[in-house]
């Protein structure tokens, strides 16, 4: 094959894992562009071609995924982040390439390599810049039969039995059987049999809890900036009011508690009297505790959910951990301010440090009122049963791409779990879609009703199998609600996830090692042009 087309390959694979994205959802594509990946590796006779391969690869992914930056912040910093994400993804390719080409027993070269492409992504998911792991393999899988095994392995595991099936895709085409069967058996049964092992126990009647979520919708045209961000404010306010008086007149449940998101409260009701008050009478309206995206400022400038009480105001808070680099951060601005006048338009935030967990208080909020109590105190009706606690695990927007954002919410006792976040910026692009299929495949690893709250759309209530209960469309105000059970059990990947995404790691690390300590690999031997697997 001629070395010219094996980049090319390699770009065509790329495209492919991209169609396994949502809203496209073609989970068998990531099986067919990573075969066609392994292939044009293992055709690859130097190791510079290899470096070409993977940068072919990982550029291609990024430029076919993430259109949807260029929206935000221009054409130029989206084709070079694509360009640095290829870049990045040439030391997998490289280390794939190795022992692809060594003479290590076929039952270790093989899942060597499938779990090389687990160590690439592992690198990505941590650095640069804390990471960009929002285009791991297993992400297109959520339809898929493997995505199961997540509450096993977590989504490394997945990204491996995805790789393994490819591998043995590769070895079908190099004529070698029994070793494609195995691998391709050995994926599925993986990712489809041995999760039985981890079934969603039964819910008691006790766990129900009713949950809503509140698509405000924003403003598109004709408004200055904080016109605009008090109409958000006011749109998520109006659409809860309309819940509430569902409430009361008997077309709706009164909710445990009410979910709005990220940033829906852009005008910070710490440093604004009206933002407040504006919150404060819809947490009375409704009854019941909101979660509110807004901004405090006690350690910088964090981006914050916080908990408002009708009683008691705000509550319990999560500020933000995992910031987005070049969004919410800007690393080295003073140099890069030279390159383009957009760097300021980058926050400058403190990241938080707390255990991603708020806890409503029902104490303070529900409990029986009297008729006239509840004219004042909103949807709750004489004689109302005590508000339900619910221990909420926030990943917000960005957050739900990082393993340990939600994992360390459920190590510190989360029984469900939400997704608040702002796209309002990325319109009608893919940006929305993929980050619902994150939070569905959150769902599953951890078995927890998940709910996605967002600005503009689209906003879901998941459950604990990582199926869409409800959902909105983009750019419209929708109020979802739904009865779900909470959750105290932890899954295998809530456990073991990190030590079993290190296991992987480690494993590709020393069939690397392995590759060198070997005889000299068989890149320069004589092949007939039919062989794929040595």
């Amino acid at each position: 094959m001629p070395r010219i087309l094996l980049p090319a390959l390699a770009a065509v694979a790329g495209a492919l894992q991209f169609l396994s994205y949502e809203p496209t959802g073609w989970w068998f594509a990531a099986w067919a562009g990573l075969a066609l990946f392994f292939f044009a590796l293992l055709r690859t006779p130097t190791w510079r071609m290899s470096l070409l391969v993977g940068f072919a690869w990982g550029t291609s992914t990024a430029l076919f995924s993430l259109p949807w930056i260029g929206s935000f912040v221009g054409y130029f910093p989206y084709v070079a982040l694509s360009v640095v994400l290829g870049l990045l993804s040439m030391p997998a390719s490289w280390a794939i390439w190795r022992v692809g080409h060594s003479n290590l027993p076929m039952g270790l070269r093989l899942p060597g390599m499938a779990a090389l492409l687990v160590a690439g992504e592992a690198l990505l998911q941590r650095w640069p810049f804390g990471g960009f792991p929002w285009l791991r393999v297993a992400w297109g899988q959520v339809d898929g039969p493997l995505a199961p095994a997540v509450a096993l392995g977590g989504t490394a595991a997945v990204s491996f039995l995805t790789a393994l099936v490819a591998v043995g895709l590769v070895a079908l085409a190099g004529k070698k059987l029994l070793a494609g069967i195995s691998l391709m058996a050995c994926a599925l049964v993986a990712g489809s049999a041995l999760p039985l092992l981890q079934p969603v126990p039964e819910a008691s009647a006790d766990a129900q809890t009713r949950v809503a979520v509140i698509q405000g919708n924003v403003p598109r045209l004709g408004l200055g900036f904080n016109a605009q961000r008090r109409a958000v404010l006011q749109n998520h306010a109006d659409a809860t009011a309309e819940l509430a008086e569902q409430v009361r007149d008997g077309k709706a449940e009164q909710p445990d508690v009410v979910v709005w998101p990220e940033n829906s409260s852009d005008v910070s009701p710490f440093t604004d009297s009206q933002a407040a008050r504006i919150i404060d009478e819809a947490a009375v309206n409704i009854g019941a505790p909101i979660v509110v995206g807004t901004f405090t400022y006690d350690n910088g400038t964090q981006n914050t959910m916080v908990i408002w009480d009708p009683k008691q105001g705000p509550t319990d808070r999560h500020e933000k951990i995992y910031l987005q680099p070049f969004g919410e951060t800007m690393p080295f601005r003073d140099l890069l301010r030279h390159v383009s006048a957009m760097v300021d338009r980058a926050g400058n935030m403190t990241p938080g440090d707390g255990n991603a967990v708020v806890t409503t208080s029902p104490k303070a909020t529900g409990g029986t009122s009297s008729s006239a109590d509840a004219q004042t105190t909103g949807a709750l009706t004489s004689g109302a049963s005590p508000l339900k606690t619910v221990k909420l695990g926030l990943a917000t927007c960005y957050e739900v791409v990082f393993d340990g954002a939600y994992r360390n919410a459920v190590d510190h006792g989360a029984t469900m779990l939400a997704t608040p976040t702002n796209n309002a910026t990325f319109g009608f692009t893919d940006m929305t879609y993929q980050q619902l299929a994150m939070s569905r495949m959150r769902a599953m690893e951890f078995q927890r009703s998940t709910l996605v709250a967002a600005t503009s759309g689209v906003s879901a209530i998941i459950d604990a199998h990582g199926d869409v209960v409800k959902q909105s469309e983009i750019f419209e105000r929708k109020v979802l609600t739904a009865t779900l059970p909470q959750y105290e059990h932890k899954t295998i990947a809530a456990r073991f996830g990190l030590w079993i995404e290190v296991a992987i790691v480690a494993f590709g690390i020393v069939c690397l090692v392995g590759a060198f300590l070997r005889h000299q690999p068989r890149v320069c031997r004589i092949r007939k042009q039919s062989e794929v697997i040595h």
